[in-house]
């Protein structure tokens, strides 16, 4: 089910994605909508998932996007997974976009929210140990001079 909070976590997100790709793709509104979106939709598999198998939400999403035609279908079946190795740049930019908007869509930095994932999960978490990869794989890929 998607709260309160995950609501505000998804229009935080959206909307650090749109100011992320303004940045990365200069000079494109269109672009930077289609961002918008991939932010704004990223999350929504929450709603059709329970407690127990959150980890599914992207697949759960991506399922649902693929029967519309969604382009970006892929981008949403992968976020959050730091066993991707090659990103897109949409997919870079989203996952970007995750780490940087807290549970409530504050801003923060990527260091600011992987301790912000022993808060809320342990620091022996799962969710902590694969956001400190994340954040780790993103801050070594090129493409975060561009944005940081």
């Amino acid at each position: 089910m998607i709260t309160e909070f995950r609501k505000n976590h998804i229009l935080g997100v959206a909307r650090k994605l749109q100011q992320l790709s303004e940045q990365f793709f200069p000079n494109n509104e269109e672009k930077a909508r289609e961002m918008f979106l991939i932010g704004w939709l990223h999350d929504f598999g929450y709603e059709f998932v329970d407690k127990n198998t959150v980890v599914d939400h992207p697949f759960r999403g991506a399922e649902i996007l693929n029967r519309t035609g969604f382009k970006y279908t892929q981008v949403i079946a992968q976020h959050g997974d730091p066993e991707i190795k090659e990103m897109s740049d949409e997919l870079f930019l989203l996952n970007c976009a995750d780490m940087m908007t807290g549970p409530n869509g504050e801003q923060m930095t990527l260091a600011e929210r992987v301790e912000n994932m022993i808060t809320r999960f342990g620091e022996n978490s799962e969710a902590h140990l694969k956001a400190i990869k994340m954040k780790n794989l993103l801050e070594q890929d090129p493409r975060y001079n561009k944005i940081k």
